[in-house]
């Protein structure tokens, strides 16, 4: 991504929450340049403003792990989730195949839950 800088440049910004930008807050909106004005043809301005973003917006489903056999997902009250893959028994060993997939769940709810 190519960085430009526009010094000297006057920015108006347009928040729906927070009186003044907050340190280190990401705000997400657009930022449109305006024409000069009349009187002084170098003075850009450019202006920010905020987009409506419902309260109710959040990623759903998020993958805590993700495996060849089953992933684990994070439920909205934030219990977990687990999901089997589908898996072509064509030609498998299905004792093999349980225990390939009794060791990944096995792994997967270490690493989810932080216990051996």
């Amino acid at each position: 991504m190519k960085k430009n800088w526009l010094l000297c440049c006057d920015l108006q910004v347009q928040l729906q929450n927070d009186p003044l930008p907050l340190l280190g807050k990401r705000y997400l909106g657009v930022l449109v340049t305006k024409l000069p004005s009349e009187g002084n043809i170098y003075a850009d301005q450019l202006e920010f403003s905020e987009l409506e973003v419902p309260s109710t917006a959040c990623r759903r489903n998020v993958r805590l792990f993700s495996g060849k056999y089953c992933t684990i997902t994070l439920r909205p009250n934030g219990s977990p989730r687990l999901n089997l893959r589908n898996v072509d028994l064509n030609g498998i060993d299905i004792d093999n195949l349980c225990l390939e997939m009794m060791n990944e769940i096995r792994q997967a709810l270490k690493s989810v839950i932080g216990k051996s």
